[in-house]
């Protein structure tokens, strides 16, 4: 009665084969958490194959690998709406609440303008004078005097500029406002509907086009504006001509149109994210940049992916008179690729 009292054991069980029992329910607890933690890293390494798998495999068309893209600072991490460079010169970048950054050939350093407004569109007229446009009727000049304020007597947001040189440019914007600039002179044009414009760009003074809302294409004919006929409903945010005769128009849902031979064609895309901006070297080479950092280019007659140093929206993309490729975009993030890969 007293090993069966002391020891909860059944009567002529011994110490001994008590000890024997907890130490075997010991080896057991062992080899069990030795098991489970064996299945536990069987099944990290399982799932971390399955998501190897999942991720897109770089395919001819599809993906190419980093070409080594420089990451550049800018203080007040604001998003970067437009970035510009001009012949000769230090390039402009600019967006989120009047920030503007010029670039000395090193680093890029704030600017000071005399806004508070977003910026949405840079453009040089030729040398070093530039001008930039944004919310709420924004529209400024840059001279060796500094910046001057120009009053449109709006207050609807101005979405894009384009100068042809310094005495003639064009701005568009919210409910299709459209001004004509000449012998610094602003003059309001009319349109022929009612939209939100989004990009402009003129090929000669009288070839111009224009993009904006549910795939809204006006052309300019020396004349009047005219809207011509859109293959899509999606909204236009990049507009880009390589010459009179050929140009491209991208948008929401991975939209990418292409004018050639006096229309506007559907042109196959590789992706369905937002694309925000479209621009083509001297060369003929050309880039599209949208949300979730997507990056495509343009080579071989087709539009491919490729490696991206960003994960968030890019709104922005030029190339400088050295041929490098900027991009910038939201988060104060500005990227150049020397190889313009």
């Amino acid at each position: 009665m007293i090993n069966t009292i002391m020891w909860g054991c059944t009567s002529g069980t011994s110490f001994d084969d008590f000890l024997r029992v907890i130490n075997f329910k010991r080896e057991l607890d062992v080899s069990v958490k030795a098991f489970l933690n064996y299945l536990f890293i069987v099944f990290v390494f399982l799932c971390f194959i399955a998501c190897r798998m999942e991720q897109p495999q770089s395919v001819p068309g599809s993906e190419e690998p980093n070409a080594g893209w420089q990451r550049f600072n800018i203080p007040d991490f604001c998003s970067i709406y437009t970035i510009a460079f001009p012949e000769s010169g230090n390039g402009l970048a600019a967006g989120e609440g009047g920030n503007m950054f010029s670039f000395d050939g090193s680093g890029w350093s704030k600017e000071k303008i005399p806004t508070s407004q977003q910026i949405f569109s840079l453009c040089f007229a030729g040398g070093e004078k530039a001008f930039a446009a944004g919310s709420a009727g924004t529209v400024f000049s840059f001279e060796k005097a500094g910046w001057t304020q120009h009053d449109l007597g709006i207050d609807w947001d101005i979405m894009d500029l384009f100068f042809l040189n310094e005495n003639e440019g064009w701005a568009v914007g919210e409910n299709s406002i459209i001004f004509h600039y000449r012998d610094n002179v602003w003059k309001k044009q009319a349109a022929p509907v009612v939209g939100y414009l989004t990009r402009v760009f003129f090929t000669s003074p009288v070839n111009g086009w224009a993009v904006g809302n549910n795939g809204l294409i006006l052309h300019y004919n020396g004349l009047e504006w005219i809207k011509t006929v859109s293959p899509v409903q999606e909204n236009l945010y990049g507009v880009y001509f390589c010459s009179e005769n050929e140009g491209w128009a991208a948008g929401a849902a991975g939209t990418i149109l292409h004018f050639f031979n006096g229309r506007w064609q559907i042109f196959s895309s590789p992706v369905e994210n937002h694309l925000l901006d479209i621009h083509f070297d001297s060369k003929g080479q050309g880039w599209i940049v949208g949300a979730s950092g997507v990056v495509l280019s343009y080579r071989n007659g087709q539009w491919c992916k490729i490696s991206s140093p960003a994960r968030k929206s890019l709104y922005a993309a030029a190339t400088d008179r050295k041929g490098n490729l900027w991009i910038s975009g939201k988060g104060g993030k500005i990227f150049r690729n020397s190889a313009g890969e």
